[in-house]
């Protein structure tokens, strides 16, 4: 079993190689963008300066997998500029400074080597019983990827998630508590995805009751002072 390092990017060349994988699995295995518009090699655009960058690093220090955290800036975010205006949220009720999306999961096909596995592997129904092996594949990707964007968004005071996500994360996702709802229809942009709002006191409270086990994961490390607390759970 591969035992991933998670972390922040913390230099332009590994965000190089954030950007390289992104193209590798949009452009050459997804087809989602043309190779040809992005003659460097590289996905990246204009949210990634306003965007905290996580990665997966296998056990020979390539990047397996890759998370952002966009942050407000003077674009906004990439779900409402996509959607223009159609979201079903009055995102009035609370401060921008607030809230951040989560955007680029993308994992290295290396470690998508299943028939039938798609972006974030297909979930199937006896995975929802906690099966020691689904635990085993996901485990240290996905939720290793995010737990670094919880533990920062604590650390940000980030309450409120966006999130454009595929069918099968959002299966992925639920299973664990992670609760998110849908504000708005499924369109094509990077797959066929849903726009959903996740907020992040409800997602504890969820993980908490239904999978102790990941929230313990999720919270190691974390400052006490960022702990949720008992009112909250």
């Amino acid at each position: 079993m591969i035992k991933f390092t998670f972390k922040k990017v913390d230099s332009l060349k590994l965000l190089d190689e954030v950007y390289r994988l992104r193209f590798q699995v949009y452009a050459k295995e997804c087809h989602f963008i043309k190779e040809e518009d992005y003659p460097e090699g590289k996905e990246n655009d204009k949210f990634d300066p306003y965007s905290i960058h996580f990665v997966a690093l296998d056990d020979e220090g390539v990047v397996a997998g890759a998370l952002r955290l966009v942050l407000d800036s003077p674009f906004g975010f990439p779900l409402e500029e996509h959607y223009r205006g159609n979201l079903t949220l009055d995102n009035k009720e609370f401060s921008r400074k607030h809230l951040g999306e989560i955007s680029r999961l993308v994992i290295s096909k290396s470690y998508r080597r299943r028939k039938g596995d798609g972006l974030y592997y297909e979930v199937p129904c006896e995975d929802f019983l906690g099966k020691k092996e689904f635990k085993r594949r996901l485990r240290p990707m996905v939720f290793g990827l995010y737990r670094l964007l919880y533990q920062e968004s604590k650390r940000r005071k980030i309450f409120y998630w966006y999130a454009a996500m595929e069918e099968s994360l959002f299966r992925l996702l639920s299973a664990h508590g992670f609760t998110f709802k849908p504000i708005g229809k499924p369109v094509e942009y990077y797959g066929i995805v849903t726009p959903y709002l996740g907020i992040v006191q409800e997602i504890e409270r969820s993980v908490q009751t239904y999978r102790p086990d990941y929230f313990q994961y999720f919270i190691e490390g974390l400052d006490k002072a960022l702990l949720p607390t008992s009112d909250i759970l």
